[in-house]
């Protein structure tokens, strides 16, 4: 419920602040030229029609590891170009995203925006280079497969929050440096991406918990500090019940991807949780969704 008012230009060009649920539509206004140095705020209002209103909602906690932010950012993106006129395809789009998240100064949107703009469950494949080329493959697989791994998979939120711009600036430090370590764990992630649409098509889900956690434990060879000790204890007492299990994002808080042996695990592992909850914790409801980013009227 937290607004803002924005009656300048100086005010919508103050720097960037991450972690501020401002920061989005304050930056976005200015990708657009919504401000601009020199340029009076009001007159630039009055040219459009009248004074501009911004309200968005997230159903997630700020450091979810969900990509919330990227996303969000999308749908921003999205609407004022819309308001503008200004046609962007869904690959403009991602760009902007991208754009948008390194004026923020986070240091992300590479990938976390086309989770939310193309529909479903896919592969995203991009080139090399400073633009992403992005090549989206839906899994390809079957209603019934979909609904037997929306039977096993439970998100649950930790209760810590964290932002992810720390490990994104070690990381990609690293990478850049050519870190031999850093580059084939980079490569080893990639390869598992692969595995785990193969494994969600096919259905087989021990084999899909066996890469999760195999992606998890890369996780934490490229930083130790993407785990803790009630993140560690809270996956030791669900183990009986788990076929793999990793933190989402960079980890060091937010969401827990848990997949469950079978359903029968998945419904006492949902009844242990919602007994059980570190402060702030909670199992969410989620779907798969069907579509894309898509402007209502």
């Amino acid at each position: 419920g937290a607004a803002i008012e924005f009656h300048s230009t100086e005010q919508v060009l103050a720097p960037p602040s991450p972690g501020c649920p401002f920061s989005i539509p304050r930056v976005a206004l200015q990708m657009f030229g919504l401000a601009w140095p020199g340029r009076n705020l009001a007159e630039t209002l009055r040219a459009l029609g009248g004074g501009l209103e911004i309200r968005t909602a997230v159903d997630l906690p700020m450091g979810s590891g969900l990509g919330a932010s990227s996303i969000l950012a999308a749908t921003v993106v999205r609407a004022l170009a819309q308001m503008l006129g200004i046609e962007l395809s869904d690959q403009a789009l991602s760009d902007q995203v991208m754009r948008l998240e390194q004026l923020m100064t986070t240091g992300g949107g590479w990938q976390d925006q086309a989770g939310g703009i193309f529909p479903g469950a896919k592969l995203i494949f991009s080139g090399p280079g400073l633009r992403q080329r992005l090549r989206v493959e839906p899994i390809g697989w079957s209603e019934s497969r979909q609904g037997e791994f929306s039977e096993r998979f439970l998100l649950y939120y930790t209760g810590i929050r964290r932002i992810a711009k720390d490990l994104l600036t070690q990381v990609v430090g690293a990478y850049l440096a050519r870190e031999v370590a850093v580059v084939q764990v980079l490569h080893s992630i990639k390869t598992l991406a692969l595995e785990m649409a193969y494994a969600m098509r096919e259905g087989d889900w021990e084999r899909l918990g066996a890469l999760i956690d195999r992606h998890w434990n890369l996780n934490q060879i490229l930083d130790p500090h993407t785990t803790n000790a009630p993140i560690n204890a809270l996956l030791e007492q669900m183990r009986p019940q788990l076929a793999g299990a990793k933190l989402a994002g960079a980890g060091g808080g937010g969401f827990l991807l848990l997949l469950a042996k079978d359903p029968d695990a998945a419904r006492r592992l949902r009844k242990k949780l919602e007994h059980w909850s570190a402060p702030g914790g909670a199992v969410y409801e989620y779907r798969i969704a069907g579509d894309g980013l898509r402007i209502s009227a």
